[in-house]
C-alpha cells in the first residue's frame, strides 16, 4: 500500500497595508489619536515644570501639546488621506484674512462688549469705573494675551478642530450634528489641561458641565466658520478673544464680582448666541455645501 505525501498548502498573505492606508481609511480616529496621546505627554508634570516660560501664565506645554497633537496631527493626516492638494486647502483656509471689516470687529470686540455690558447689568458703574482706571490694562495686558493665544494656541488648536475635523463632518452630517460629534472629544481633549490646575476627580467632576459650553462654543464657531467662507483664522481669532476675556490676567481681572464671574458672563453670551443662531438659520448656520 502506497501512502500518498500531501504537500502542506503554502499561505500567500496578501500585501500589508501602508501606514498612510491605514490613516486614509480612519482619518478621524488617527487625528484624534495623535492628539490626546501629544497632549498627554506634554501634560506630565515632569515636561511642565520645564516648559514654564511664557509670560501671563500661558502654559507653553500646553502650546506645544497643541501645535505638535493639533495642528500637525490634522495635517499629516489630511496629507495622508487628500495629498497635497488637500494640504493646500486646509493651510488656505486655515490663513483666510480676505474677509470683511465686521466679522474682524465682531470676532475680536463682540464677546468683551457683551461681557462689559453683562457686569455693567449686574454691578452697575463698578465695572466701567475699574475700566476707567485701569484702561491702559487693555494695550498692556487684555491685547497682548490675545494676540498670545492666537498664535501659541488657538490658530493651531482650530486648523485641527474647525479646519479638519468639524469641517470634514459638516460635509457629511451637516452643520449641527458636527457640531454635536466634535463636542465630546473636544471636550475630552481638554482633561489634561483641567487635571493640570484642578486634579482628576475634579475635572472629570467639572467635565459635563465643559462639554455644554463647548457645544454652544462649537455652534457659534461653526456658524462663523460658514458665514465667513470657511476662514479658520477668524475662528481662531473669535476663540483668542474669549479666552483673553475670561482670563484673570486679561479683560477678567477689570470685571468686578467673585473670581470667574467673566466665565461665567462669557458662557452665558456663547449660550445664547447659540440658541439664537440654531433657531435664525434652521439648524443650517450659514452652512453651504458648495460654497465652502
Amino acid at each position: 500500500m502506497t501512502q500518498r505525501l500531501i504537500e502542506p498548502t503554502t499561505l500567500q498573505a496578501g500585501p500589508r497595508p501602508s501606514v498612510r492606508h491605514l490613516i486614509a481609511r480612519h482619518p478621524v480616529a488617527t487625528f484624534l489619536c495623535i492628539c490626546y496621546a501629544v497632549t498627554w505627554a506634554t501634560a506630565v508634570p515632569w515636561f511642565r515644570a520645564r516648559t514654564d516660560i511664557l509670560p501671563f501664565d500661558l502654559p507653553m506645554w500646553g502650546s506645544l501639546g497643541t501645535v505638535f497633537g493639533v495642528a500637525l496631527g490634522a495635517l499629516l493626516v489630511v496629507a495622508a488621506s487628500d495629498g497635497r492638494a488637500g494640504v493646500r486647502d486646509l493651510a488656505r483656509r486655515s490663513l483666510r484674512w480676505r474677509v470683511g471689516v465686521r466679522w474682524y470687529l465682531l470676532a475680536v470686540l463682540g464677546l468683551p462688549v457683551v461681557v462689559l455690558a453683562g457686569a455693567i447689568a449686574l454691578f452697575g458703574t463698578a465695572a466701567l469705573e475699574a475700566l476707567a482706571d485701569d484702561w491702559r490694562l487693555l494695550f498692556t495686558r487684555v491685547l497682548p494675551v490675545l494676540l498670545l493665544q492666537l498664535a501659541l494656541f488657538q490658530l493651531a488648536e482650530e486648523v485641527g478642530w474647525m479646519g479638519f475635523l468639524q469641517a470634514r463632518l459638516q460635509d457629511r452630517h451637516g452643520p449641527l450634528k458636527a457640531c454635536l460629534l466634535v463636542t465630546v472629544p473636544f471636550a475630552l481633549w481638554h482633561l489634561p489641561d483641567l487635571f493640570a490646575q484642578a486634579g482628576l476627580a475634579t475635572a472629570l467632576l467639572f467635565l459635563p458641565i465643559l462639554a455644554a459650553a463647548h457645544l454652544c462654543a462649537r455652534v457659534v464657531l461653526g456658524w462663523l466658520y460658514n458665514a465667513t467662507g470657511a476662514s479658520v483664522l477668524l475662528v481662531a481669532v473669535l476663540h483668542a478673544s474669549f479666552d483673553a476675556t475670561v482670563n484673570n490676567v486679561g479683560l477678567g481681572q477689570l470685571i468686578p464680582g467673585p473670581n470667574g464671574t467673566a466665565l461665567v458672563l462669557a458662557t452665558g453670551a456663547f449660550l445664547l448666541a447659540a440658541v439664537g443662531l440654531v433657531v435664525a438659520t434652521g439648524g443650517r448656520l450659514a452652512y453651504d455645501q458648495k460654497g465652502t
